[in-house]
């Protein structure tokens, strides 16, 4: 038995279904010491939330525990009585779920929910209730007036902040968190790193992190632990993991991530899927997808060894890998794999080759009227909310929200332009606008030389075939109770394909080019059927079974593992060149962006604060924001860590126009003129302009101090 404060041997774990017995732990061990923060990552099926509801007990009821022990503080917690658990779990570990958004009661105060977990738990008392509660919101940066609020008035990171105040509220010894910053922006989720971070040297906290986003654990973590197929494949100190990667997947996973600070002009795809656990293969579990692999890898089942002190991997070739890392770094290198050849990758050489040229690829071509697809003219957007006879009875009066500000840009054809910012920025509905979903409240969106506001029926219908909106989820934009086929010929049977054959013809040959192979195969298939990664691929091939002109991708890979992401952002930069297909990507991710995008424009309280190429804009940044957006960014690499943002929080309500700069009261650098005066838009370099004050007549003037700040902003809005 370890003195690990955790301590896990060979724990497995199965879960009963119709269609058989799902081995989805298999043998794990794992120690964690005391003040120790391990990161355990991998895609999404890998067993990282089973093996973390097998440590709490918390299994759904066809999960059981089949082999193994959980020591905790020298207890074995998988022989202790229900009731035995439940004084262990909040009290001595702690979990931050992976839907903490959704985590808080949307009926009661969000004080309420607090107070009641440490009067009913901790035994305290109403008064000594308010005190902790009061003490763990200053903890966690949230202001004590929030008690009082419900869950829907608070910001995604607020509630994030709130779920994390209630997991530290009994002092436990082990905090799990699972995906604490899925779903968040950059911004959002740097403050919730930050303040994880400041709880771990404040608290010397112990930390179980379930992710798959490696550049989270790089910034929080000290040990990393990989698992593949039910089983860890890799432990390693975070500094020797990100340094000297000893088996392939974990190769292949820092590959595919996306780096600001070491762009890749093309990301690795693990191509292929993770084997079917209710029939596990007798050989290596990566072995078909795997570029290393060897006969005897499908034959023998590697354990997992110690190569150098402190570093395991289960590889039968861990030895050589100082030598094979080099080579894995090749995009073409992760080709020749059995997955690969299985699904006929005939477009591989293209991607790479192309690479190079791809990111802007259209930036040096001349700007000529022919070449202008679309035209925003300044347009803006306003909803009105509140009023009427509910909001009578409550006493609230209509409001307007200016969603969209006097927004102007034009996109070539071809030319890929991505939208990035903070939720609530504007981006979905500039997208929105983009495809006449919804009207705008002024200006003009002018679309091959047709402006969009006086289409009639026919004109429509035929835009509508012409332009085209890849939505954000993939698991819930397709009908369930539609086939594939069914969902790809709609679009085709709408627009005038009546001919079955011609239509079926054109559904296989898109189904390639998303390179879902081999497409008959896919036809008959239901959406709960398919994982994320080929969910995703069909949705952009329902997008394309069109052949369309434009294409807006909101968020288009937000959702998936980082090796299945970079499949699908290889396939679409790829179609989008073959097509001709000009594209608006929206994500707050700017690496991405950066990888997939000729150009980047920043987009803040409805307006366009800055615009430019593509690797000028990440390189060369001009606007105050999208300086903040891009120090924000955490980088797959534990030996930098990431730098308090000098932007202050709390954005603007949208619902008050504001005197000035729209982003003054978060600036480092404003000056007085920002809070008087709108910005004027600048031409810094050529095609890159900025929102700002800094390069305008008043650059030279000194900015405020802090008090100046606070007098101002406090009436300013």
């Amino acid at each position: 038995m370890s003195e690990a404060l955790l301590s896990v041997r060979n724990l497995s774990v199965e879960y009963l279904t119709q269609s058989g017995t799902v081995y989805a732990v298999d043998q794990v061990s794992l120690d964690i010491e005391a003040g120790q923060q391990l990161g355990l990552i991998g895609e999404s099926g890998c067993g990282k939330t089973t093996l973390m509801r097998a440590l709490i007990q918390v299994l759904p009821r066809n999960g059981r525990i089949t082999s193994g022990e959980v020591y905790f503080k020298g207890r074995n917690l998988l022989e202790l009585t229900p009731a035995e658990m439940r004084e262990i779990r909040w009290r001595e570990i702690a979990t931050i779920p992976q839907a903490s958004m959704d985590s808080l009661d949307p009926v009661r105060r969000v004080g309420h929910q607090l107070e009641k977990l440490l009067k009913i738990r901790g035994g305290l008392s109403q008064a000594q209730a308010r005190e902790r509660a009061i003490m763990l919101f200053e903890l966690v940066g949230l202001d004590p007036e929030r008690l009082s609020h419900y869950p829907h008035e608070f910001s995604g990171g607020m509630k994030q902040r709130a779920i994390i105040a209630m997991a530290l509220s009994l002092n436990p010894s082990l905090l799990i968190a699972d995906e604490p910053v899925t779903a968040l922006d950059v911004i959002v989720q740097h403050q919730i790193l930050e303040v994880l971070q400041h709880l771990q040297d404040e608290l010397n906290l112990t930390v179980l992190l379930i992710t798959h986003d490696i550049s989270v654990v790089a910034q929080l973590c000290n040990e990393v632990s990989v698992m593949y197929a039910g089983r860890v494949v890799e432990r390693a100190a975070a500094e020797t993991f990100f340094r000297e990667p000893n088996h392939p997947y974990s190769l292949g996973l820092q590959q595919a991530y996306p780096n600001l600070r070491q762009p890749r002009d093309t990301l690795i795809s693990i191509e292929g899927y993770p084997p079917d656990l209710r029939q596990p293969p007798g050989g290596c579990r990566f072995a078909r997808r795997c570029p290393l692999a060897l006969a005897e890898c499908r034959a023998e089942d590697p354990a997992l060894r110690e190569i150098v002190p402190g570093h395991w991997a289960a590889c039968l070739r861990s030895a050589e890998m100082d030598a094979l890392r080099e080579q894995a770094e090749e995009p073409l290198f992760w080709r020749e794999t059995e997955a690969a050849r299985e699904v006929g990758l005939s477009t591989v050489a293209a991607e790479a080759t192309d690479a190079a040229s791809a990111n802007g690829h259209t930036a040096a071509r001349g700007e000529t009227a022919e070449e202008i697809l679309l035209d925003m003219r300044g347009v803006s957007k306003r909803f009105k909310i509140g009023g009427g006879l509910a909001g009578l009875v409550r006493g609230q009066r209509e409001q307007t929200l200016y969603a969209v500000n006097e927004v102007a840009f034009t996109l070539r054809r071809g030319e890929s332009l991505g939208l990035a910012g903070e939720s609530g920025c504007g981006k979905t509905t500039t997208g929105k606008l983009l495809v006449k979903l919804i009207e705008p409240s002024a200006g003009e969106i002018v679309f091959d030389g047709a402006e969009l506001a006086h289409l009639d029926a026919r004109a429509e219908l035929a835009f509508r075939g012409r332009v085209q909106l890849m939505f954000q989820n993939p698991f819930e934009a397709l009908n369930p109770r539609f086939t594939l086929y069914r969902s790809l010929a709609e679009p085709l049977i709408i627009h005038g394909w009546k001919d079955e054959e011609e239509r079926l013809a054109r559904i296989l040959d898109t189904l390639e080019r998303v390179n879902l192979q081999p497409p008959e195969l896919f036809l008959d298939q239901y959406p709960h059927q398919l994982s994320g990664g080929q969910l995703q691929r069909v949705v952009l091939a329902r997008a394309l079974v069109l052949h369309p002109d434009f294409l807006v991708a909101d968020e288009p890979v937000s959702m998936l593992d980082v090796s299945v992401r970079a499949g699908i952002l290889n396939t679409t930069r790829r179609l989008a060149r073959e097509m001709g297909l000009a594209t608006v990507y929206i994500s707050h991710d700017l690496s991405l962006l950066q990888y997939t995008c000729d150009r980047i424009a920043v987009m803040y309280l409805g307006y366009v604060v800055e615009i430019g190429p593509s690797h000028e804009v990440i390189a060369n940044p001009k606007h105050p924001y999208t300086q903040s957006l891009i120090a924000a960014v955490p980088v797959p690499d534990p030996t930098l860590k990431t730098e308090p943002l000098r932007i202050r929080e709390g954005v603007p309500r949208p619902t008050e126009q504001v005197r000035g700069c729209p982003f003054a009261s978060r600036c480092p650098e404003v000056r007085e003129a920002c809070l008087e005066h709108f910005p004027p838009s600048v031409e810094i370099e050529p095609g890159h302009f900025a929102l700002c004050h800094l390069y305008g007549e008043h650059a030279e003037s000194p900015p405020l101090s802090e008090e100046q700040i606070a007098a101002a902003t406090s009436t300013q809005y």
